[in-house]
């Protein structure tokens, strides 16, 4: 098995059914790592993060639910797939509202299991694009004064310079300023672009990002963006 193939994460209390999943995705070209105690899984989550997991729904002391609550909160967004022996609705609906991206009843199929690893796979690879793009976002916002970070998210409301001058106490020509260079340190070549990013900052709203195992924070000019659109918005509809 080549180093860099797709990692799937396989938690089950059952060791047989860890190593039938195991052969099976071993043989059509994954990587896989296998747990009994989903305790083991939470303490490897920031080494060599999985493609997916897919994890059994009932387990004793944490379930399936429990744990994709605790890698959530851990900053986690790796998709999970659960595996069921029950068809206990609640159960299901429960794990559907809590994220999962599919869910398999056993006994299932290699091809039903296949299928489910692909999408999770496909979808795995779209918040990682997602997130990196974000992550590279707060890393332009970063740069940004607190007063610029005001102009920002004013100038992004529609206002227009001699109105942000008024909003901020100052004077047209300082907004004017300030303005080249949130476009400048954004690189946002249009108004149109700075709308898209300032809607994107009030859109994801995450206190923080793990990327590649690395832990991104959401910068402080992000907060203040965020606030004066929300204040603004507030303002239009009294």
């Amino acid at each position: 098995m080549q180093d860099d193939a797709p990692l799937v994460a396989v938690i089950d209390d059952d060791t047989a059914t860890c190593r039938a999943i195991s052969r099976l995705l071993d043989a059509v070209g994954y990587r896989v790592r296998t747990y009994t105690n989903p305790r083991d899984y939470l303490d490897e989550l920031d080494v060599a993060p999985p493609i997916c997991v897919l994890v059994d729904i009932l387990m004793p002391e944490v379930d399936g639910l429990a744990l994709l609550r605790e890698m959530r909160h851990a900053g986690s967004d790796v998709p999970a797939v659960f595996m069921t022996g029950t068809g206990h609705v609640p159960t299901v609906v429960e794990a559907m509202k809590e994220g999962a991206l599919d869910l398999l009843s056993k006994p299932f199929t290699a091809d039903s299991l296949c299928a489910a690893i692909a999408r999770a796979t496909d979808s795995s690879r779209r918040v990682h694009g997602e997130r990196r793009d974000l992550v590279d976002l707060w890393r332009q916002v970063e740069r940004l004064t607190p007063r610029e970070a005001e102009v920002a998210a004013l100038v992004a409301c529609g206002l227009l310079n001699k109105h942000v001058a008024s909003r901020i106490g100052t004077k047209e020509k300082t907004v004017k300023v300030h303005r080249g260079r949130v476009m400048q340190k954004l690189q946002a070549s249009s108004l149109a672009e700075l709308v898209r990013m300032v809607d994107r900052l009030q859109l994801e709203q995450l206190p923080f990002v793990k990327l590649d195992g690395v832990e991104a924070r959401r910068p402080r000019a992000a907060d203040i963006i965020s606030d004066v659109i929300t204040r603004e918005r507030s303002q239009k509809q009294t």
